[in-house]
């Protein structure tokens, strides 16, 4: 579909419609899988909700230290507020200064 918005197409000029089918099915397309793909676990959900499959799975366990470090954080800080405050405060981690990775290693650019 290289002629959509939807997947890069250039702004349509004068009298060019904004949305073209290919924009549509596209759209369409995405929508489907989103709908067709477990929120839990990521695999489409005939795969992973086939009783056929119930015992297939393998277990494989990684730690996300950005999330670590949310989550530490949020522990210490958030006894001392309220729930309203709790509930409102977004958290994120970020690289501390002079430790970003370099954003290209292993693209082989």
């Amino acid at each position: 579909m290289p002629h959509s918005i939807f997947v890069g197409r250039p702004l349509p000029g004068p009298g060019e419609p904004l949305f073209t089918e290919d924009d549509t099915a596209a759209a369409v397309a995405l929508a489907e899988e989103e709908r067709d793909t477990c929120p839990s676990c990521g695999m489409p959900k005939m795969w992973c909700r086939d009783k056929a499959n119930q015992f297939v799975f393998d277990v494989h366990e990684e730690t996300c230290h950005a999330s670590y470090a949310v989550a530490a954080h949020r522990k210490r800080v958030d006894e001392k507020r309220s729930p309203e405050t709790r509930a409102a405060t977004m958290m994120a981690a970020r690289f501390r200064p002079g430790s970003e990775p370099d954003i290209t290693a292993g693209l082989g650019l």
